[in-house]
């Protein structure tokens, strides 16, 4: 056999492999990873998504939370994945757009190296204080901060998150100051801000309004451009006297890049159909969780169009990651 023929026989041997991987797609467990602790809200809408696609697939969907460098180590493991269709990574606003802006120098692009699957939701972010911070609205929490000298402290998910830009951009644009506590998830943050030891937090609203609900917290305001269904009676930090004051988030679902388009795509629509089962919707409405669900291609123009959004925020703000 010559060597163009064995070539050609070795190929045809190879796409008939991956052929047949493809169409026996999944024959295994899948690897969900959360690039954030446990307790947060990227952990709570993981673990329902996770839940229902494991019943559609047929297989069980592991969930594997991976903390730490405002979530880019869970992040890059899933980048350096087999683009096999049986990793995912649950990413934020920061984890695949943000960080770029932070951290220009990344072992891994957050653009490059992933293949988009789907838009799951957007959710704003919620100003919430202890029950010790003695205010009731977001300027009553201006003037206390002005008079505490500098020892009222906030904390975030991670240094360079949009909680960290939405604290910033509140101080600033009132010219006050407080100190930064960036903890590894806003599941990591929340106990202290419970006890007192933190003075305020702006926290996703859906892991926020059940600890609002059942008075562990007090919530001030929000972030979104108007008032989310799952939180009607919450004023906006617009309505709250602070101008352009808009943040908004996005959950999306990533595999590495290079994973076949037809995986992808069938990923993509059961992680859909799990987003819109009747009872995820229930859940949803408690998470104050607003869903979407989209199409490979639109959460990557999302990815793109936030990144432009981001560099002005973070200018204007002066936030840095050190």
């Amino acid at each position: 056999m010559n060597s163009m023929l064995r070539l050609a026989v070795a190929t045809l041997g190879f796409v008939t492999v991956a052929a047949s991987a493809q169409s026996d797609w999944p024959n295994r467990p899948l690897r969900w990873v959360v690039p954030f602790a446990p307790g947060g809200p990227t952990d709570a809408i993981s673990r329902v998504l996770s839940g229902r696609l494991a019943e559609s697939l047929g297989q069980s969907v592991v969930i594997e939370n991976r903390s730490g460098a405002s979530g880019a180590i869970g992040s890059e493991s899933v980048a350096r994945a087999a683009p096999d269709g049986y990793t995912v990574v649950f990413g934020t606003q920061s984890t695949h757009a943000s960080n770029l802006v932070f951290f220009p120098n990344m072992a891994f692009d957050p653009i490059r190296d992933f293949q988009p699957l789907t838009l799951v939701g957007t959710s704003c972010l919620a100003l919430i204080v202890p029950p010790s911070v003695p205010v009731s609205n977001a300027r009553e929490l201006i003037d206390w901060i002005s008079r505490q000298a500098g020892a009222a402290s906030y904390g975030t998910a991670a240094a360079g998150s949009s909680q960290h830009v939405a604290a910033e951009l509140m101080l600033r644009s009132s010219n006050v100051k407080a100190t930064h506590v960036p903890y590894r998830g806003s599941g990591a943050a929340m106990p202290d801000l419970l006890s007192g030891r933190l003075s305020f937090m702006f926290d996703n609203l859906p892991s926020s309004l059940p600890l609002a609900r059942s008075g562990k917290v007090k919530a001030l305001a929000q972030t979104c451009a108007k008032r989310s269904p799952s939180a009607p009676d919450l004023p906006t930090m617009v309505e709250a006297g602070f101008k352009d004051f808009v943040i908004e988030g996005w959950y999306g679902v990533f595999a590495p890049a290079r994973t076949p388009r037809a995986i992808a795509e069938r990923l993509s629509a059961e992680i859909n159909k799990a987003l819109r089962h009747p009872d995820s919707m229930e859940r949803w409405k408690t998470l104050g969780f607003d869903p979407i669900g989209s199409s490979p291609d639109a959460l990557a123009e999302r990815q793109r169009g936030d990144l432009d959004y981001w560099r002005r925020m973070i200018e204007f703000t002066g936030v840095k990651v050190e």
